[in-house]
């Protein structure tokens, strides 16, 4: 990851809600931070970003997938290389369609 890219990045579920501190029985959602990559040099454990919002997929009821945004602030934030399940460039804060099958869905 390149100084000032922009990019998606999908987060394990459980990682997403230990740095959103969203404790208790919660369904198992989809997590995307979107943001750039931060100047410097990075650290061996994962990669400084500027965090723009973080997207949760959290299923509902109705069998549909309900968007939710957080936003963090500070923004900058060191996202672990263990936390991340894969990352996307992206060429605007769009964020991109997830093309795994949906929460609890198995292919």
């Amino acid at each position: 990851m390149n100084p000032g890219q922009k990019v998606g990045i999908w987060l394990r579920d459980e990682a997403a809600k230990l740095f959103l501190g969203l404790a208790g029985k919660r369904p198992v959602s989809r997590w995307i931070v979107i943001g750039d990559v931060m100047e410097g040099e990075q650290p061996p454990i994962g990669v400084w970003i500027h965090i723009e919002f973080i997207e949760e997929r959290r299923p509902i009821k109705s069998g549909k997938i309900k968007h939710v945004r957080w936003f963090v602030k500070p923004g900058q934030s060191l996202i672990r290389w263990e936390y991340i399940i894969s990352a996307q460039n992206l060429k605007n804060a769009e964020v991109p369609e997830d093309p795994r099958p949906d929460p609890g869905q198995y292919l």
